[in-house]
């Protein structure tokens, strides 16, 4: 029921400022990495029960994921500034 309740949230704010968003969400990996990071945070310090079976790094491997991907993604044509 929440998941369903962010996502709708997420789809309308996303219509509202990128005009394709379902198209870009599909590609964002390092958005989907960074999601992942900040549930691992909050499960790792809400429940400290998990955290005997989520390692500590975790979280910063998911970021530093997010970064790679975000690298790896971005085109590598130079922005000009004429234009």
């Amino acid at each position: 029921m929440l998941r369903m309740l962010i996502t709708s949230t997420r789809d309308a704010v996303a219509r509202v400022l990128i005009p394709d968003a379902a198209a870009v969400y599909k590609k964002a990996w390092s958005l989907r990495l960074i999601e992942l990071a900040a549930v691992a945070d909050v499960i790792l310090n809400v429940v400290p029960v998990i955290g005997d079976y989520l390692p500590w790094w975790l979280t910063l491997a998911l970021l530093g994921g997010a970064y790679v991907a975000r690298l790896l993604t971005q085109k590598k044509e130079a922005p000009v500034a004429d234009q």
